[in-house]
């Protein structure tokens, strides 16, 4: 299986008062990432999204705090705009999602990578727990 990198989206909507949003995306489906930085450039926060194009779930890490959830897409109809909504899931493989993520982060800084890498890493700790 060729994974295909991660890159920036150029234009990502920011919203006032909130933390900057980088996002994301390798155009297969894979993966899509949205960084939140601080003011000190710092990622405080990441939403890392796989299986975009199938069962597409979650991991989170906002606040300190990790979750894994269903991604539900809302409304697939062309004339609504239902949110995508997060659910419970079930285990799942974080040693292949670990796996796959560093090949397809490789175009990211190195620090910002660095980072994402050992929070799924210690994700992947809370749960052999």
């Amino acid at each position: 299986m060729v994974l295909v990198a991660l890159h920036e989206l150029k234009f990502v909507r920011q919203y006032e008062g909130e933390m900057l949003r980088r996002w994301f995306d390798d155009d297969e489906g894979l993966f899509d990432l949205i960084a939140w930085v601080d003011d000190a450039g710092a990622v405080s926060g990441f939403q890392l999204a796989y299986n975009v194009n199938g069962e597409e779930r979650a991991i989170t890490w906002l606040g300190g705090t990790f979750s894994h959830r269903d991604v539900d897409p809302g409304d697939d109809s062309p004339l609504s705009n239902d949110s995508s909504v997060l659910g419970d899931t079930t285990v799942f493989p974080i040693v292949d999602i670990i796996k796959k993520f560093e090949h397809s982060s490789r175009n990211i800084a190195s620090d910002v990578r660095s980072m994402l890498l050992g929070k799924l890493e210690e994700f992947a700790g809370t749960l052999s727990r």
